[in-house]
């Protein structure tokens, strides 16, 4: 629909745009709203009207508004929305942000959210229900791709915790493009790449890695860590820095594997804890190494929560290192998260032009 609306003009499809705003089905009228990013200004006018009259479709015309950018959106809906969520926030539960699962998030000891801000290079700064900052999160997370905003928390048991991950406000140093331009990768790899590619490969290389940003703000807020799930065949980790110095840090190669490399002296969260995978603990605890893959073997999904808790009551089989795991015992794990939460848009954010996107509240 957008690329006809883009070939013809929005005017023409009006009549188009507007019955699908007002569908009763969510997905198309989503979809609809969604489509609208695409064309950005032209479009405004319309809906703008559309949202002034009493047609169905005024709902789904303020969804595309939103997609297209919040300053779209007039004062007396702005103002509507604003109260609602301030509502939402004073009543609001702490409840589970399934972000934490997919994306990187940095656990810091502070309660001053505008030193955080400041640290990670952030600005205009919204309040935010915990349903808001979770879609944030997970809308922005995009492997080897910085986002455009971070989900800021509030303060958690003296931690505030930064969803998202933001190094667009550190310059390019050129040295390491020099050196980067120099390497096997750039000779081998990135020589059949793009451009494009080469450029944006190169702009994110040659700023500070995650952890010599995790060192940095150690030096700031006293400790810093920072942390990211790993997936089936996604890798992960974690990082714990004090006082400008790196302490541990680990890289996971994925869930399924266990495959676990640590660097630095070992941190008191890891104690009871599970480094080497499944199968190489039962073979050097006197079990045969295949036991657990027999148990599972065949077995539903369901019932492996059950089945692992009988199977660790009989041989004593630690859990696990996981990024959670250590969350919640060096940091605060990001199971709850309550009210007074922040988004806020990141460098790149503020050079894409402002917030945008139709959140659930």
């Amino acid at each position: 629909m957008a690329e006809e609306i883009g070939r013809h003009g929005a005017t023409d499809y009006a009549f188009v745009l507007t019955a699908l705003l007002g569908d009763v089905d969510e997905r198309v009228r989503s979809t609809a709203a969604k489509s609208s990013r695409e064309l950005g200004a032209q479009l405004v006018p319309l809906l703008q009207q559309v949202r002034r009259s009493p047609l169905p479709a005024r709902r789904g015309a303020l969804e595309a508004l939103a997609e297209i950018g919040w300053h779209t959106i007039e004062p007396v809906d702005l103002a509507l929305l604003h109260r609602f969520i301030m509502s939402k926030l004073a009543c609001e539960a702490p409840q589970p942000i399934p972000a934490a699962k997919e994306c990187l998030w940095w656990a810091l000891p502070t309660d001053d959210q505008a030193a955080v801000l400041d640290a990670f290079g952030l600005s205009d700064p919204v309040p935010a229900t915990v349903a808001m900052g979770s879609a944030v999160a997970l809308d922005e997370h995009r492997p080897l791709e910085e986002c455009e905003r971070v989900y800021v928390s509030p303060v958690l048991d003296g931690w505030t915790l930064v969803f998202g991950d933001s190094a667009s406000h550190y310059p390019r140093d050129d040295r390491r493009i020099h050196e980067l331009q120099q390497s096997d990768i750039w000779q081998t790899i990135m020589v059949n790449e793009s451009d494009a590619v080469k450029t944006a490969w190169l702009t994110a290389m040659s700023r500070p890695s995650k952890e010599e940003r995790c060192a940095q703000l150690s030096g700031r807020f006293g400790a810093a860590h920072w942390y990211e799930e790993a997936g089936d065949h996604d890798s992960g980790g974690w990082c714990i820095a004090e006082n400008g110095e790196t302490i541990r840090t680990a890289h996971l190669e994925d869930c399924v594997h266990e495959e676990l490399t640590l660097y630095g002296d070992p941190h008191p969260s890891e104690q009871g804890l599970r480094a080497e995978p499944v199968s190489e603990w039962l073979r050097d605890h006197g079990f045969a190494p295949d036991a657990w893959n027999d148990i599972v073997s065949g077995a539903p999904y369901t019932a492996w929560d059950a089945q692992w808790a009988e199977f660790q009551h009989r041989t004593g089989i630690p859990d696990a290192m996981t990024p959670m795991r250590i969350a919640e015992r060096a940091s605060v794990g990001p199971l709850t998260l309550g009210p007074h939460t922040r988004i806020a848009l990141t460098e790149r954010g503020r050079q894409g032009g402002r917030h945008r996107g139709a959140l659930p509240i």
